[in-house]
C-alpha cells in the first residue's frame, strides 16, 4: 500500500521535525479575507477536529507532520479499503 504524503516545504527552511505534530492548514481566502496560508498545531486529533468544525478557513483534514512530510491518515485508510 502506498502512503499518501506531501512534501512539507516549510520543513526545508525550519529543519525536519523529529517529533510528529498534528497540523490543520488554514486559508484566509476561504472566508474572503486576505493573508497568507498558515497552519495551526494541535496536541490531539480531537482538538484539531473541533478547530476544523469551528473555523471556515481550515482544511477539512488534519495532517501528521514528521521528518519533512505531511501524512494524511484518512487517505491511508481509504487506500487500504481499495
Amino acid at each position: 500500500m502506498e502512503i499518501p504524503v506531501s512534501r512539507d516545504l516549510i520543513q526545508k527552511f525550519r529543519g525536519n521535525l523529529e517529533v510528529p505534530e498534528i497540523r490543520v492548514w488554514c486559508h484566509p481566502h476561504y472566508i474572503e479575507t486576505s493573508g497568507e496560508d498558515y497552519y495551526q498545531v494541535f496536541e490531539s486529533f480531537k482538538e484539531a477536529i473541533t478547530f476544523i468544525e469551528t473555523h471556515f478557513e481550515a482544511e477539512g483534514i488534519p495532517l501528521i507532520a514528521f521528518r519533512g512530510y505531511e501524512i494524511n491518515l484518512f487517505a491511508i485508510d481509504e487506500a487500504a479499503k481499495r
